[in-house]
């Protein structure tokens, strides 16, 4: 990457119709006013760095500092402002967590139609329905929640400077310098040490798997019993 690509200048932060003769303060007010567009990126507070990460795969496209981030960041860390475009980040693309599926049985394979059995599928719905109520009633520190297994991914950059880390998601959760490199590393050097312990983490990543909890598996069983019923009174019983 060439210091040009990476390097963002006061005239890069501001709106288009931007004003060289205006203030500083002033053009990052006239910035704030304007309709936020997904091509602008997500910077920092301070305007030191402007991320760029898309929009379906979520992850990271570009990045860019400005020629005055030391001077940005005076008494923080790069780092921080890094965190703070990955919070704006992820809080527009959203996390790409397994949710629970939505229970749509087919009937059971071994289903008999018979009025006996009928019968029986009933008291099993009012049984479940029971247990049902009885879990809504417990107090929230006594029923198992449904959970994500899975581990965090780190990737490091390829000249061994940089450390990413991504969350069950997926998403940026911290970027780590090693701070003795950063206090010489050029803007291009720094942009391209982030991508690349980006691409790392991403390698490295694998989606956490979605394991029920009492509710869900719950549902899925009384999901189960009305296909069976519905089944029973579409084909009638013997």
């Amino acid at each position: 990457m060439k210091d040009s690509d990476a390097v963002m200048d006061d005239e890069f932060l501001a709106p288009v119709d931007y004003d060289p003769e205006a203030t500083e303060a002033d053009s990052e007010v006239e910035a704030d006013d304007e309709e936020w567009e997904h091509a602008q990126g997500f910077p920092c507070t301070r305007r030191a760095v402007r991320i760029w990460v898309d929009e379906q795969t979520r992850h990271l496209t570009r990045v860019r500092l400005s020629t005055r981030w030391r001077e940005r960041t005076a008494g923080r860390q790069l780092a921080d402002s890094f965190t703070e475009a990955f919070f704006l980040a992820n809080a527009r693309v959203g996390s790409n967590l397994p949710s629970a599926p939505v229970p749509r049985p087919e009937p059971s394979s071994d289903l008999e139609f018979t009025w006996d059995n009928f019968q029986d599928l009933q008291e099993r719905a009012a049984e479940l329905m029971e247990r049902s109520d009885e879990l809504a009633l417990r107090p929230p520190n006594e029923v198992r929640w449904a959970d994500l297994t899975g581990t965090r991914a780190t990737g490091l950059s390829s000249n061994g400077h940089v450390r990413v880390t991504l969350g069950l998601g997926g998403l940026t959760e911290t970027v780590e310098f090693s701070s003795t490199w950063l206090q010489r590393a050029r803007i291009s050097e720094i942009a391209d040490a982030v991508m690349s312990a980006h691409q790392s983490a991403y390698q490295r990543h694998v989606a956490p798997v979605f394991v029920p909890g009492e509710h869900e598996e719950l549902a899925a069983e009384l999901a189960q019993v009305q296909a069976d019923m519905q089944a029973m009174m579409a084909r009638g019983m013997a």
